[in-house]
């Protein structure tokens, strides 16, 4: 099951916010952000997906507290911890709800999957009848615990090994994987081939080729993205900042399908 439960809080506050809640932060831990970004126990995929850690950039300090700390403050500490949240981004601010884990506890089961549902990707409404049922009943499926991201996504693609799905795979290990099952650069997509998205010299993203209008996705690495089939054009567009590789087989280059790609796409 799906949950933003943690075992302690995290509030991530400026130094000016620091300097007012001083008084109140004699029982907590607080993070210095440089230790923060390295400390072990908070680089983890749940901690990190549920608060998403990565876009949360300004900032001077991480209050680390029990759960309930945060109820106990008197109401202007709240507010300020509630407007920092909310400024520096943290995905645990609904509004002008602030989804600690003593809120998060007080939730019958039932209210807290609606809760997590609203931040769940949406995907496009297609008819998927007829492709693979490999990838039919995967589709629009979100994962119970965050980590499996595109990669592992294009690799049970490639491999049928449903174990990789979970998996959270480095762009390296990807490119690796992809060549050790013999998938090689191409000029063109073929069906069961790997599209791969390069940006600035970086692979960040790849898709799985059914056939030559749907692929096999996932658009991220949280629990809110769900596997899914989707149109390859649309994937495209979504990732039109991007340069676009062509990974396949060399057995499977004379089924090749036409996806429509301008040359000056192709990296």
């Amino acid at each position: 099951m799906r949950t933003f439960e943690q075992e302690k809080d995290l509030f991530f506050i400026d130094s000016s916010a620091y300097d007012l809640l001083q008084d109140h932060l004699k029982t907590t831990v607080v993070c210095p952000k440089d230790e923060f970004k390295g400390h072990i126990l908070y680089k983890n995929f749940h901690v990190s997906n549920c608060h998403r850690t990565w876009k949360i950039t300004d900032y001077d300090y991480v209050i680390v507290a029990r759960p309930g700390w945060y109820e106990e403050l008197p109401d202007e500490m709240q507010q300020l911890i509630l407007s920092e949240q909310r400024r520096t981004g943290s995905r645990l601010v609904l509004g002008d709800l602030l989804i600690t884990q003593h809120y998060w506890r007080s939730l019958s089961e039932e209210n807290q999957q609606k809760l997590i549902r609203l931040y769940d990707e949406r995907i496009e409404d297609i008819d998927i009848s007829g492709l693979p049922e490999r990838f039919q009943r995967l589709h629009g499926q979100y994962p119970e615990a965050h980590g499996g991201n595109c990669f592992a996504a294009a690799l049970y693609g490639v491999a049928d090994e449903s174990f990789l799905l979970e998996e959270w795979v480095h762009s390296q290990s990807f490119l690796d994987m992809l060549e050790r099952n013999n998938f090689r650069r191409f000029d063109r997509a073929t069906k069961d081939s790997v599209l791969v998205f390069v940006q600035e010299g970086v692979v960040v993203h790849a898709c799985y080729v059914i056939d030559d209008e749907y692929c096999f996705n996932k658009s991220g690495q949280t629990f809110f993205n769900p596997w899914h089939i989707a149109r390859i054009d649309k994937v495209i567009a979504d990732w039109d900042d991007c340069k676009v590789m062509f990974f396949c087989a060399p057995d499977k280059l004379d089924q090749l399908v036409c996806l429509g790609i301008d040359d000056k796409q192709v990296a």
